[in-house]
């Protein structure tokens, strides 16, 4: 991949501070501006390529949380991924512009009700369209689609295209094993 040399700052900085955080064999690639990193909890990641071109990405584990990037994962700018519990993201995973990935809901609605955290999983090769909402306690499976603008609150099966407000399940894909977007 080809790096420009004013993004070397930029990658630089990114890849000290997952090492920092103890993602020991972090690498880095930062297209435009610093993304926002939270390292007060664990962080595990393998080579990471964040485009950061308009709006900063903001990533990273809170206190008590754990995030996990796997190999070749993209995150599109503008992104919002931080665990305050537990989030996975399994290799070659494609996050699209302005995606959140939730694993709490950070404040309760009500007092008799206690802030909900649940551990977010996605597998191998999935692809999260813009604008796409994925909320605690959902697993997607290995080389499911979610289109842009959806709504994940249920898990989704590996394969599969989801679409919506709530995401539903719109065909199964034919995807074989070892395939991988580019």
């Amino acid at each position: 991949m080809l790096v420009k040399i004013r993004d070397i700052p930029s990658s630089l900085w990114a890849t000290a501070a997952f090492r920092w955080a103890g993602a020991r064999g972090a690498i880095v690639i930062v297209e435009g501006r610093h993304p926002v990193l939270y390292t007060d909890g664990s962080i595990k990641c393998g080579r990471l390529f964040l485009r950061c071109k308009t709006i900063a990405i903001e990533l990273g584990a809170a206190k008590n949380g754990s995030l996990v990037v796997g190999e070749r994962v993209f995150i599109n700018t503008g992104a919002t991924i931080v665990a305050t519990h537990s989030i996975e993201l399994g290799d070659h995973c494609l996050i699209g512009d302005l995606v959140a990935i939730f694993d709490s809901d950070y404040h309760s609605m009500e007092p008799s009700r206690p802030i909900r955290t649940a551990p977010v999983r996605l597998g191998v090769n999935v692809w999260v369209g813009r604008s796409a909402t994925i909320l605690p306690g959902v697993t997607i499976g290995d080389h499911a689609v979610i289109a842009a603008g959806s709504m994940v609150t249920d898990d989704v099966p590996a394969r599969t295209l989801m679409a919506g407000v709530p995401a539903r399940p719109i065909r199964t894909l034919d995807i074989p094993d070892g395939w991988r977007r580019e």
